[in-house]
């Protein structure tokens, strides 16, 4: 088979030649994800996996190596309205995306299966919701849905849903104070460990097909065969500063695992004995924003070249309380903000008061 780079060169018409196609289905999977990597916002990706099977399915393959091509949506559940007639009407959603965000990628009416549940994560695409024990992960760029057997934990701290690069399979992690819960996606039932420490998880990420746990102090790599378990990792400093200093979020990049903490930003070394945390060269930095939700729930996320979406690298883009979308840069903490924000940025705060919502995340 050809490389990506020799046939996203080719002409359409000699392509037909060689590979006897019949139509835009029969595209090759290589030239379909030569595609995919120069769209230019996520509302072009899903006119490009609606446009026929087989196209969706080239995206469905790649899926989790392109995270970091297009910036996470911001999901948002408008609050209740009353019609006319008095009548109370459901909540609605909404997929915003960045790019274009005075008109909702997305406005749907949530699934009866998700009438008492509430939302209460977001993990890489998806949203978790949770009642009592129960759980249901959905998909926010396809709705699907899966529900979870009942967790057997009642003092839930902490949820994430991964898939490990390479892996074919799915978790659902969830946490309580002194334990691990996870269930694998086809499974019948939950698996467990117990750990021994004063601070509950508060992150779990996956990086290069291993699953990484952390506390507010302490690093943990999670070990998902031959039976689950949970191994402590010794962590140092470069900088002249103990790893309990660090309390920022774990970002996973393409080729790093980053901490954020304030205005720095650290790489951890898991090359190094034992692990360091190293001071990340701002100029590294340049390619890349970053996304949080502040004191709200979500996976910190990044996306490479944001200037092809209007927004700037080394710069860290979180929601408020208010739902207010704000910026300042990662490295220089004098550089709180742009003079005047972006015209996307405007737009989507104006969006956002005009349809006030009881919750909202980057998705």
């Amino acid at each position: 088979m050809q490389s990506i780079s020799r046939i996203s060169n080719t002409p359409i018409s000699m392509i037909c030649v060689m590979f006897g196609l019949q139509g835009w289905a029969d595209l090759p999977v290589e030239l379909l994800h030569s595609i995919i990597v120069k769209l230019g916002s996520t509302r072009d990706l899903l006119a490009f996996t609606s446009t026929c099977p087989s196209w969706h399915s080239a995206f469905m393959s790649i899926r989790s190596t392109f995270g970091a091509l297009f910036p996470p949506l911001i999901f948002s559940i408008c609050a209740n309205q009353t019609s006319t007639d008095d009548s109370t009407i459901r909540h609605t959603w909404e997929l915003i995306d960045i790019s274009y965000p005075s008109n909702p990628l997305r406005r749907l009416s949530p699934p009866c299966i998700l009438d008492t549940m509430r939302p209460v994560e977001c993990s890489y695409g998806h949203i978790i919701f949770s009642f009592g024990r129960s759980h249901v992960i959905m998909d926010m760029l396809t709705g699907t849905t899966i529900s979870a057997p009942p967790c057997p934990l009642t003092q839930l701290c902490y949820r994430a849903f991964i898939t490990p690069h390479a892996s074919q399979d799915s978790y659902l992690f969830v946490t309580g104070p002194h334990s691990l819960f996870s269930w694998r996606v086809g499974r019948p039932s939950w698996l467990n460990c117990d750990y021994i420490n004063v601070h509950v998880i508060q992150q779990i990420v996956t990086f290069r097909g291993r699953v990484f746990a952390r506390t507010r102090h302490n690093l943990y790599v999670v070990h998902l065969a031959p039976e689950l378990c949970i191994e402590a990792l010794k962590v140092v400093c470069g900088e002249n500063r103990g790893p309990s200093k660090l309390c920022g979020k774990l970002v996973v990049c393409e080729d790093m695992i980053l901490m954020l903490d304030d205005w720095e930003a650290f790489f951890l070394d898991l090359s190094a004995e034992p692990i360091k945390y190293l001071k990340t060269e701002d100029e590294c930095l340049e390619k890349q924003a970053f996304f949080f939700n502040k004191g709200g729930p979500g996976q910190p996320r990044h996306n490479m070249n944001p200037e092809r979406m209007g927004l700037r690298g080394s710069h860290v883009y979180y929601l408020d309380c208010e739902a207010q979308v704000h910026s300042h840069s990662a490295v220089d903490q004098h550089d709180v903000g742009f003079p005047q924000e972006p015209n996307n940025l405007a737009t989507l705060n104006n969006h956002i008061l005009r349809n006030p919502a009881i919750f909202t995340a980057w998705v």
